[in-house]
């Protein structure tokens, strides 16, 4: 019994861990399918910001145009 405990604990923490690793994965689109720049700091006045996107860490999607 003890085995399965922690066969299951280990699973749950494999799970665990690829899921936050591929967090920004679970999106369908990201800031280079949208045509976006990523940009740290702030957007351009003339770009929209569409939030993280799949760019690094502290960065800004940011989008001239969205169609």
């Amino acid at each position: 019994m003890k085995h399965q405990r922690v066969l299951v604990l280990v699973l749950l923490l494999v799970l665990a861990l690829y899921c936050k690793e591929n967090e920004a994965a679970s999106f369908p689109w990201n800031c280079a399918s949208l045509n976006g720049v990523c940009r740290q700091g702030v957007c351009l006045p003339s770009e929209l910001y569409f939030g993280p996107l799949g760019c690094g860490k502290g960065s800004l999607c940011c989008v001239s145009h969205f169609l």
